[in-house]
């Protein structure tokens, strides 16, 4: 499986005192995720008290193509919105390296980092039991 839950503010800089129409930024993200034709779980731009979020989530059976792979968005949301911030979590239960944890993108001044979660991994045993038929497997 492969499951991912994020979020993201959009910001066209990391400015406090920011005047730019950020609209044009919006809209070409909002142009960007309609492009994609997203098919699986949730991918939404709002506006919030103001601001605007990009909500992204899903569970599907496999990774993703790079075309709609979590991740690229969050690349493409920094590249168009160098200020935004955001977290992602992914957990990819076929990558043989690292199926038993979840990976945390962060989205900070533009520039998306993987790093290990430190609070929902390992996911078995911390999520869910070990399974009966492979227990002399260990887990992380």
């Amino acid at each position: 499986m492969y499951e991912y839950h994020g979020w993201a503010t959009i910001r066209a800089s990391a400015s406090f005192d920011n005047d730019m129409d950020e609209a044009p930024i919006v809209q070409e993200i909002q142009d960007y995720i309609h492009e994609m034709n997203w098919t699986s779980g949730v991918l939404d731009i709002r506006a919030v008290n103001g601001d605007f979020q990009v909500w992204i989530a899903g569970l599907d059976n496999h990774k993703p193509s790079e075309r709609v792979d979590p991740i690229n968005v969050f690349k493409k949301i920094g590249d168009v919105a160098p200020g935004s911030y955001g977290i992602l979590y992914i957990r990819d239960s076929d990558d043989v390296e690292s199926f038993n944890i979840f990976k945390v993108y962060t989205l900070i001044r533009g520039e998306v980092r993987g790093h290990d979660d430190p609070f929902l991994s390992p996911f078995i045993p911390k999520l869910e039991d070990p399974d009966p038929e492979c227990l002399s497997e260990s887990y992380p």
